[in-house]
């Protein structure tokens, strides 16, 4: 597992590319500024070079992609679902970069870990290989899940400068609360944030992790107990990689546990097998995308803009930091009332609100 260590998602990657009979993986991320970046399987390399040199900024494909997930009713599509036959025999996207290199066929999922990354994992078939099936869509969409949740820390350690750091230092700079576990639940390491949120919520108690609630706890042991019980990251249930809200006086934590393999290069954590991060969901904060679409059963595209609109955030500007339009943000958001059965913004609040045990002043 590539999460705590983001110098691993090349060739997860390319294990993922190849439990879907798919010839590359790529993580392909949009910043605020519209550039994009990508992390590929080590087979992709050279082609990632001649796309961030040529290609970024003329990827209709990544363009209506991100659109697709932004507006849609599905976290996986493929290239058949947004592109006509004629355009993908004539866009040079395709035409001029993929087919050369000996792909056509891909498939992606959108697996956004925060409101404010845009992230898109895209798996490539090569084109003399058959277009991917409906079961194949369905696989993606379970695998995704786990891709979602490693990427939640590694995000944070890349954005701590990970690779110039050591662990405990760059761990210490991430902004949520990490615990980093071992087969008996033992805490082999956390950082700051983690020790400061111990207490009403958290406990460590004969050396073990714990959560105080009586209710959450059984199903926090649950979920950890479905984690370290599995040495195949990639076959745990997805409802064990959901996140889950556990009391903290006034307000809830956000719990999610992900899965670590055993060959982490740190000595302390050799015996490493799961990770909890635990977010404080202060008020005014947006929510964590990927609890409101598991609660709600919303797309991903829809829970990211709930979160933002649901702590707070105008409509316009939820819209302009997820890179679409107004327009498409009030479609969005009706589909969302709908789904939630409320009628506007401040119900949304009100209900997003009480799962998240927020009282305000």
């Amino acid at each position: 597992m590539a999460a705590s260590a983001p110098s691993r998602w090349p060739s997860t990657l390319y294990q993922i590319a190849q439990l879907l009979d798919a010839d590359g993986g790529i993580l392909l991320y949009r910043h605020d500024s519209g550039t994009m970046s990508v992390i590929v399987s080590p087979n992709l390399i050279e082609m990632a070079k001649d796309y961030a040199a040529n290609w970024q900024h003329l990827d209709v494909r990544a363009e209506r992609g991100f659109q697709a997930f932004s507006v849609g009713h599905r976290d996986v599509v493929t290239d058949r679902q947004y592109f006509s036959d004629e355009e993908i025999s004539t866009l040079p996207i395709y035409q001029e970069f993929l087919i050369p290199y000996g792909f056509l066929w891909s498939l992606s999922a959108s697996v956004s870990p925060t409101s404010s990354v845009s992230v898109m994992l895209t798996l490539l078939r090569a084109k003399h290989k058959s277009a991917y099936t409906e079961e194949d869509e369905n696989q993606m969409l379970a695998i995704s899940r786990h891709v979602e949740r490693s990427l939640s820390l590694s995000v944070r350690l890349m954005d701590a400068e990970a690779e110039r750091l050591g662990l405990s230092e760059a761990l210490d700079r991430v902004s949520c609360g990490v615990f980093i576990l071992d087969a008996e639940r033992r805490v082999l390491l956390a950082n700051r944030t983690a020790d400061q949120l111990l207490g009403e919520g958290l406990a460590v108690l004969g050396g073990q992790f714990t959560v105080t609630d009586r209710v959450a706890r059984r199903t926090f042991q649950q979920r950890l107990d479905a984690i370290l019980s599995n040495n195949n990251a990639s076959s745990i249930e997805p409802l064990a990689l959901e996140s889950l809200v556990v009391p903290n006086g006034d307000r809830g934590l956000i719990l999610q546990i992900l899965p670590i393999q055993s060959s982490i290069e740190a000595p302390v954590l050799v015996s490493a097998r799961a990770v909890v991060l635990a977010v404080d969901q202060e008020p005014g904060r947006s929510f964590d995308p990927a609890l409101v679409r598991d609660v709600f059963k919303l797309t991903l595209g829809e829970a990211r803009l709930a979160a933002l609109v649901g702590a707070g955030t105008p409509p316009c500007e939820a819209a302009a930091k997820l890179g679409i339009a107004d327009a498409t943000a009030r479609t969005v958001l009706k589909r969302v009332f709908d789904k939630m059965g409320v009628s506007r913004q401040s119900e949304m609040a009100v209900l997003m609100g009480k799962l998240f045990m927020l009282r305000h002043p």
